[in-house]
């Protein structure tokens, strides 16, 4: 996809989708396979006055490694710093 394309994409999904509103902070879960278009996301968030945005990377193979090898009790437990 274009660059061009995906900027606007990015713009719309802030002015519009998230709607960031000045002050804000923001929060983004993505997936290392995209970090072109998350800077994109980020740098747009900060134009619409975003205060602070934090980006959360996943990799899904070692998701899937957590998956397999941590309990479920480990899984359920929500720590106290995502809360």
């Amino acid at each position: 996809m274009k660059k061009s394309v995906l900027r606007k994409y990015a713009q719309l999904l802030v002015r519009c989708g998230i709607n960031v509103q000045k002050g804000q902070e923001v929060m983004i879960y993505a997936g290392l396979d995209q970090p072109e278009f998350v800077q994109m996301v980020v740098e747009e968030a900060y134009k619409a006055k975003a205060k602070k945005v934090i980006v959360e990377w996943n990799y899904g193979p070692l998701t899937k490694l957590h998956v397999r090898y941590q309990s479920v009790k480990t899984m359920g437990t929500v720590e106290e710093w995502q809360k």
